[in-house]
């Protein structure tokens, strides 16, 4: 018994690693490139996709050139003889004529293997009993579609032109049309020119009217028995016709059709390929019917398109534009400036060794000419170059590098001479991006030069390494560009933004005048009145001097609260080099809500502080960020004008996360934002209140991210809008300039 199971293990074992056979009929010959196309990819997927080895055999059955009983049998008979010693796992047939051939004759061929077919449509097997073990992949023939897509680009036409066969296939596709035409709701003049011959097909089409749509469906065969190739005669019919051609064959792309909703033919060669390997893993045919290749969209010919005038901005969404031909330059633009490149090089060093070869001088003269117009090309754009040989200690520089540096020309150009022209404190980046080159890694990094009469000049020095034979860096080769000009203006450019920033400051001071006047108002109030009083006391016959001491005091402390209101709008009003110092957040946000009192208790708003206790601090500029926090509050507020005066809270809470930032989180309980604009609203000159200049949370932004930080606004779950940023905790950052 052991050796009985042992035997039995080992033979089952040699069954499972047998190769799959799989036998590919082709409905017609090789001429035909849609079936062509989709058995070669279902074979190259068969191959990839099985687990198991699979030998593939393939054999043309011609049916469309020889059609007949005769030729069917012999075929049939021909094909036993020659597979007589080979059983095959699945037979596939490709093209619409190949299934009834199967069906007719798979038991002399190949009896009781399961077969799966390509192509056709639901209409051409509708009359035929496919057996449970024979399926397939079959076209989805959507009329719709292409008629929305005829429709898209010659949206005035009402005439339809129906061109087809007389093959068996053809009536069938032909069948399936007119049942679409019949079914859709928008009605066109509609004719069909089908059981024609194939030249009065040509003359047919090419007396059409312009504003006709032409349908061409599959022409295997002509009315007088003439078999065709259907792409050969797409690209006949696209070429005599009057007006524009549209088809549902991937394979008339390229001929001259404007295009359709097809389907290529690779993805239903993937798709049987697929179905196939779901019988061969085991599956049961009969419980997987016949399904419609899903790979079909829009497709169009950008050349037939431009031939009829035809709009591509009319296309469907989504739609694939084929064979579009953009320029030369545009498309291969590094391609084409590297052949030019490579073409000069080239042509320089094939002449450089034909002087050689006849004078050594010529070839010398010719080197230095080449040296000079490149040198000067550069020098004309204020480029640098030079070269530097590792081995030798030697640096090779143009001339335009002398002046660039400032150097006299009885200097010499050495490695040394250049690093002694640059600013003290650049020396070590210029040092530092020289050795990261020799590791291997192109480097830049931007430099100040000192000229001989003080001034400075901004220099961009880029450096990568060349290899020797060993892989060692053995020379750098780089630019140096002046950019001086590109550093004033970036220079200019944020002194322009910080001018904008402080006139948004002014700006809000500006909106919250009333308020500051009255903040500032009532300690100047209480000190008038302490004066009088003590004013009076001193007038008594006997001094009170408890009462005296206690006036004065209050004098003091109202004149302390009226210099603290003074000082913080010094503060934000105030123009100067931004600063960084430590700045504690919850210290910042009394600060604001304090400065808004008045404005708060005039607009009715009440504030709610839930503050972090011992957060760290935050290194920037104070002033900017209560620029931050002045917005945002001033925001919150705004967003409340229509809400009921009981429910105008402003919730301000400020806590450390897990990853150290301090946050910072404003709500309101106004109408909250359209999720559309939460982006867009830190985008300059964007403004959804009437009086607002779009630059409050645009600077807000600008600020946060100079601190490396972040800024967002989302809506409320329970209502209202929330406001809030996140700053790094304990490390310096730049300021917002």
């Amino acid at each position: 018994m052991i050796v009985a199971i042992l035997l039995g293990s080992a033979v089952a074992s040699r069954a499972a690693d047998a190769p799959k056979r799989v036998l590919i009929l082709h409905a017609y010959n090789y001429t035909f490139p849609a079936t062509t196309i989709a058995s070669e990819t279902a074979r190259k997927r068969l191959l990839a996709g099985s687990r198991q080895a699979i030998e593939i055999e393939a054999d043309f059955l011609d049916l469309a050139r020889m059609p007949g009983d005769v030729h069917a049998m012999r075929t049939a008979n021909f094909l036993r003889e020659k597979y007589a010693k080979m059983h095959f796992d699945l037979v596939l047939v490709i093209g619409t004529e190949g299934v009834p051939f199967i069906i007719k004759y798979r038991d002399v061929i190949s009896p009781g293997v399961p077969v799966v077919f390509a192509g056709g449509s639901a209409e051409n097997y509708a009359a035929i009993q496919l057996p449970p073990d024979v399926t397939g992949v079959m076209s989805g023939f959507d009329l719709d579609k292409m008629l929305e897509l005829a429709e898209r680009l010659q949206p005035n036409v009402t005439r339809f032109v129906v061109i087809g066969g007389s093959g068996r296939a053809d009536r069938g596709w032909q069948a399936a049309t007119r049942k679409a035409i019949e079914a859709r709701k928008r009605k066109f003049e509609t004719a069909f020119r089908v059981d024609l011959t194939y030249d009065a097909m040509l003359a047919e089409v090419s007396r059409l009217p312009s504003d006709t749509i032409v349908l061409l469906l599959s022409v295997y065969a002509d009315s007088a028995g003439r078999p065709l190739i259907p792409r050969d005669v797409a690209g006949a019919v696209a070429k005599a016709s009057a007006a524009p051609v549209y088809g549902p064959f991937g394979t008339f792309l390229g001929s001259g059709v404007v295009g359709g909703y097809v389907e290529t033919y690779e993805s239903m060669g993937i798709a049987t390929a697929d179905l196939a390997l779901e019988i061969l893993s085991g599956k049961d045919p009969a419980t997987l019917p016949p399904r419609i290749n899903p790979g079909q969209d829009f497709r169009v010919d950008a050349r037939a398109m431009q031939r009829w005038g035809l709009k591509q901005s009319n296309l469907p969404p989504d739609s694939i534009v084929m064979f579009q031909e953009p320029g030369l330059w545009d498309e291969h633009r590094n391609l084409v400036l590297g052949t030019i490149s490579i073409i000069v090089l080239q042509a320089l060093f094939l002449a450089g060794l034909l002087f050689q070869r006849r004078r050594r001088r010529q070839a010398e003269t010719s080197l230095r000419e080449s040296e000079e117009r490149m040198t000067f090309t550069a020098a004309s754009v204020n480029v640098g170059l030079w070269q530097f040989d590792r081995t030798t200690d030697e640096l090779w520089a143009t001339e335009h590098c002398r002046s660039m540096f400032g150097l006299a020309k009885d200097v010499p150009l050495t490695r040394e001479t250049f690093i002694a022209a640059v600013h003290p404190e650049d020396r070590r980046a210029a040092v530092g991006t020289l050795r990261g080159a020799l590791r291997g890694q192109a480097a830049m990094t931007d430099v100040r030069v000192v000229c001989p009469d003080g001034g400075v000049r901004w220099i961009r020095v880029r450096a990568r390494s060349h290899l020797d034979d060993k892989g060692t860096p053995d020379q750098l080769n780089g630019l140096f560009v002046d950019i001086t000009d590109q550093k004033t203006a970036e220079t200019e450019a944020e002194q322009q933004r910080q001018e904008v920033t402080h006139l948004m400051r002014v700006s809000v001071m500006g909106e919250l005048s009333g308020a500051i006047a009255h903040e500032v108002n009532q300690p100047l109030t209480a000190i008038l009145t302490n004066a009088e009083t003590a004013l009076y006391l001193l007038d008594q016959d006997s001094l009170n001097h408890a009462e005296m001491r206690n006036t004065l005091l209050d004098i003091v402390s109202e004149d302390k609260r009226a210099g603290e209101v003074v000082q913080r709008l010094r503060g934000l009003l105030k123009k100067g080099e931004s600063r960084s110092e430590e700045v504690n957040i919850n210290e910042l946000v009394d600060s604001t809500t304090a400065l808004l009192r008045s404005e708060l208790i005039r607009r009715q708003v009440l504030v709610e502080s839930d503050l972090g206790a011992n957060l760290a601090v935050v290194l920037g500029d104070s002033v900017q960020l209560q620029q931050v926090l002045l917005n945002l509050v001033v925001n919150a507020m705004d967003a409340m004008s229509t809400t009921p005066a009981p429910q105008r809270r402003v919730m301000i809470r400020t806590l450390q996360t897990p990853t150290g930032d301090i946050q910072v989180l404003i709500k309101d309980h106004g109408h909250g934002i359209k999720m559309a604009n939460g982006k867009q609203a830190f985008e300059p000159f964007y403004t959804t209140k009437d009086h607002g200049l779009g630059l409050g949370l645009s600077i807000c932004s600008t600020i946060v991210r100079k601190h490396g930080g972040t800024i967002n606004l989302r809506n409320d779950d329970a209502g209202g809008a929330v406001a809030e940023f996140s700053l790094p905790a304990r490390v310096m950052m730049m300021a917002a300039q």
